[in-house]
Order: structure tokens, then sequence, then C-alpha cells
């Protein structure tokens, strides 16, 4: 009698620790997985994705956004356990997006990824035939911010995105008259004033009409939008839509402070990292 009380007292005690184990599996759960942002097919509106917890699908979805200049997150959406995908309208406002999953009313929150352009502050850049950088560039393959460069190095060819020139043979040591473009670098080796640049494999990029609204949704790329060069950047200030043409990226550069003397001129810009989106608000 000892030893079947015995057996049944283990028995019990196994099947309590089985009831424990279960429940406290009922209450594990984790966050949304290789959560990432993409552009809508107008580049507009913004696509999320993320994929399911390694824990299993939770009870829902909800997606948070947090408008660029704000602090409070706001939900943009709550969503079945078996969605993995949303599109969000932000009305030409970029921001910060994360996904949580609930299990059980606990929510396990997903990286955080932004639409808000990446800032790179001003800086001088020269006419082509003065004594300084006329090229710039993003860093696409890095932080995404811009830097100056030499446009007599071939080097450069795949780092430069824009250069600056008034397309005349200037006098050496100049001044340098408008009006003053801003210009693919592909036509820089046939440049009236760049005899010294070299013929490599520049990059062929595309530039809007001045804008009227910084703020706005940057114009869809197309033939009519977009050309390999816009004249008059000198007027102060000048904000003019960048296309990436190879990599499918929209910038925005702002240019001030021209000085026709010095052959110099400012620019600042903030990019967009999200390929294919057009908001640039900042």
């Amino acid at each position: 009698m000892r030893k079947l009380s015995r057996i049944l007292a283990l028995g019990a005690l196994s099947l309590t620790m089985v009831v424990l184990v279960g429940c406290e599996g009922e209450d594990t759960g984790g966050a949304p997985q290789n959560f990432m942002l993409t552009a809508s097919t107008d580049g507009l509106e913004v696509i999320l994705d993320w994929e399911e917890p390694v824990d299993g699908q939770p009870d829902g979805y909800i997606v948070y956004f947090r408008e660029i200049g704000t602090t409070d997150w706001a939900i943009g959406a709550e969503l079945d356990g078996d969605v993995l995908t949303f599109t969000h309208d932000p009305m030409d406002e970029t921001g910060d997006y994360y996904v949580a999953a609930d299990f059980g009313g606990t929510e396990y929150e997903s990286s955080i990824e932004t639409t808000i352009p990446v800032h790179t502050a001003s800086m001088s850049i020269y006419e082509l035939e003065a004594a300084g950088n006329s090229g710039y560039g993003w860093g696409i393959t890095s932080d995404f911010t811009g830097t100056t460069y030499s446009m007599a190095d071939d080097a450069n060819a795949a780092l430069v995105d824009f250069y600056i020139t008034n397309f005349t043979d200037d006098p050496s040591g100049g001044p340098w008259p408008a009006p003053w473009s801003i210009a693919s670098p592909d036509l820089a080796p046939n440049d009236p004033g760049g005899s010294f640049v070299p013929t490599a494999n520049w990059r062929q990029n595309w530039f809007s009409d001045p804008i009227t609204d910084p703020q706005a949704a940057l114009p869809n790329y197309g033939a009519t939008t977009y050309f390999n060069y816009t004249e008059n950047i000198q007027t102060d200030p000048t904000f003019i839509g960048v296309y990436l043409g190879d990599e499918d990226h929209y910038g925005l550069v702002r240019f001030t402070g021209v000085n026709p003397a010095a052959g110099t001129i400012n620019v600042e810009a903030w990019f967009q990292t999200v390929q294919g989106l057009r908001l640039i608000a900042h």
C-alpha cells in the first residue's frame, strides 16, 4: 500500500508540473521579426512589412506612427494576428514607425524604422572651374550624408551625384558669372569649363525645376519633371529635387549665398533613405 501511495503521489506531482509548464507557455510572446519599410508605386505611401514572431502567431498587431516634429506615438492600425503587412498614407508627412505584437494584452515591439530624411548641414561647394570641390554626393552605402568631391579625379566618378557649373569657360581666377546650374556628373567632361575633368563612368542623375514648397512631396520622376541640369540656382534660396536614377532615391537640396567672386555657393541637403519614396518633410 505504501508503494502504491508513493506512485500515486509522484503521478500527481508530474501532472501538476505539466499544468504549470503549460501555463507558462501560454504567457510567452515575442516581437515581429524583420520589420521594414518600402514605398508604394506612386512614392507617396509607406508599406510596412514584417514576419511573425519566433513565438508564433500573436492575437494581433498594432501599428504605431510618430510624425516628424512630435513626441507622441499614435496608433495607425490594429490588425489580426495573421496579417503581416500594412500600407500607411502619411499625407506627405515623414516620421517613425514600429509594429507591436499583442500576446494576451502584452505588446512586444519591433525595431523602429523611419522615413525622416537624412539631413546634411550647409557647406560650400565650388563652380566647376573654381579652386575647390564642385562635385557633391550622398553616402548610399554608408550613412546617407552628403559630402563634396573633386571633379578632377576619376576615382570619384561613382561617388558624385551632381556638380555646380555656369557652363562657361571662365577666365582663370574668375569671376564666375550667372546663371549657375546643378548638373548631372556625366555632363562634366564635355562642359565648356570641364577640360580638366577626366573621361570616366560619371553618374547620370536628374533634377527638378525650383521647388516652391520644400516640405511637400517631391515631383514624381519623369521626362517632363526632371532634367539633366537646372539653371538659376543662384537665386537665394533655391530648392531643387534630385532623383538618383540608378538607385531610385529622391533628395532635396537648398542653395544659398552664391559668391561669384570666390566661385562658391552653399548647399544644404535632405535625403530620403527609403527607395522610391518621394516624401521629404523635414
